[in-house]
């Protein structure tokens, strides 16, 4: 019972579910003690396993500068016990974590414990569906369910805070402007290994290529009120 209060709804269903599954087997006969460790263990398991998420680590392929990434998979993250999920779609070009190279002295680089969290989160300030403060405490919650260390998560949470409003303005205006981050399936795989992103993508507009339409406030963005995993 010390688990109930970070469980979702649907998990705690389930586990009622098995208990009442026991509760009716123990009418017929009295169960041996092994058959009700085993019940206690379902219904634990029930419960929580869902909550047990983090997200996942993309499948990616880089660039001829090895700056930028193209997601070759849709990547899923799973809200903490919730079942809402932010998906990155497949095609969605990401920097990982853009951290300063001053900061790097800190232990700090685009890739680090905190990266699965960074693709995540520049899904969200390129599709915009939230408030830019939603997608950074959304950062936080992936980099939580990602254990990133206390001290790395406040560096890269504060890091959005403070200096995000550029990037997310210049993505607001590229997108405007009809600049795609979602490459398409035809293009997943550029014809010249040695191409960086900001060629590829120039070539993409002269092809005529645009962006999926992304949804707007989408459900998971009440999650983005807290910097506690649901």
């Amino acid at each position: 019972m010390i688990y109930a209060a970070s469980l979702s709804t649907s998990n705690l269903v389930r586990a009622l579910k098995v208990l009442q599954a026991g509760l009716r087997a123990d009418a017929q006969g009295a169960p041996s003690m092994r058959q009700r460790l085993r019940l206690l263990v379902s219904v634990f398991c029930a419960a929580v396993i869902a909550g047990c998420q983090a997200p996942p680590s993309p499948a990616v392929r880089a660039f001829g500068d090895n700056k930028f990434w193209i997601t070759v998979e849709d990547m899923q993250y799973v809200i903490g016990s919730t079942s809402e999920r932010i998906v990155v779609p497949k095609g969605f070009v990401t920097d990982f974590a853009s951290i300063p190279q001053g900061l790097w002295s800190l232990g700090l680089s685009p890739h680090g414990q905190y990266s699965r969290a960074a693709v995540v989160h520049d899904y969200l300030y390129w599709s915009q569906g939230c408030t830019r403060a939603q997608a950074d405490r959304l950062l936080v919650l992936a980099m939580k369910e990602s254990k990133v260390g206390s001290f790395d998560e406040f560096l890269v949470y504060q890091g959005v805070n403070l200096g995000g409003g550029g990037p997310w303005n210049t993505n607001a205006n590229e997108r405007k402007a009809g600049f795609p981050r979602v490459v398409p399936e035809r293009y997943l795989r550029p014809a010249d290994p040695n191409v960086d992103w900001p060629a590829y993508r120039d070539m993409l507009v002269k092809q005529g290529v645009r962006d999926p339409p992304f949804e707007q406030n989408p459900s998971y963005c009440v999650y983005g009120n807290s910097t506690t995993v649901p």
